[in-house]
């Protein structure tokens, strides 16, 4: 990828696509909620992640902020169905029904898409912490 310059060429066509900062963040959301689905974590973060940086540097993102996006995005994607790794995992431990399992995420699956939306639209909620640190992103 890196000696093609995918990364380059995937971020001057979002560019091109004039998208603003947070149009491009809630297509990014999408993205990886749908590979969060399909995916594993580690996947998505060593093969899409370094494509969309330079887009995010070419948008003005903050890269911290794009970094928690990711990071929630892909926790969400480890309970949502059909590869909800973490659905995996409580059924082999508590021998709980995966239905029964999906049914007792559902509710909560809303709940974070909707923290999700509230951390892409006001990325000071996200940066504030940080920024008590010094960080002057």
């Amino acid at each position: 990828m890196s000696t093609e310059n995918i990364p380059t060429l995937v971020a001057s066509t979002l560019v091109a696509w004039d998208l603003s900062p947070i149009q491009f963040l809630i297509a990014v959301n999408i993205l990886f909620l749908l590979l969060g689905c399909l995916l594993d974590t580690a996947t998505v973060v060593l093969v899409i992640v370094p494509l969309l940086i330079p887009a995010c540097r070419e948008l003005g993102i903050d890269l911290v902020h794009f970094g928690v996006i990711t990071l929630v995005n892909l926790m969400i994607g480890m309970i949502t169905p059909p590869y909800g790794i973490l659905l995996f995992v409580i059924n082999g431990t508590t021998r709980i029904p995966l239905a029964d399992i999906i049914k007792g995420v559902l509710p909560f699956t809303g709940v974070l898409i909707f923290a999700l939306v509230v951390m892409t639209v006001f990325p000071d909620l996200v940066l504030f912490v940080p920024r008590l640190f010094g960080y002057a992103g």
